[in-house]
């Protein structure tokens, strides 16, 4: 079972894949959403907000 850093880790770089998707135009058919709203719908399930994983996905690197 993955850590809560590993879930929190995961549903950071899944928001960071859709905001690149949707920098391309890029719609919910491409195949790479199928990846992106589960983890952050686990992330969420474990008890990390949305603007959380928004704010570390925003970030600076």
């Amino acid at each position: 079972m993955p850590s809560r850093e590993e879930i929190f880790n995961a549903a950071v770089a899944a928001m960071r894949r859709g905001h690149q998707l949707n920098a391309q135009g890029a719609d919910e058919s491409h195949p790479d959403y199928a990846n992106v709203m589960p983890t952050l719908h686990a992330a969420i399930a474990a008890g990390f907000t949305d603007a959380e994983i928004y704010a570390a996905a925003t970030a600076p690197q």
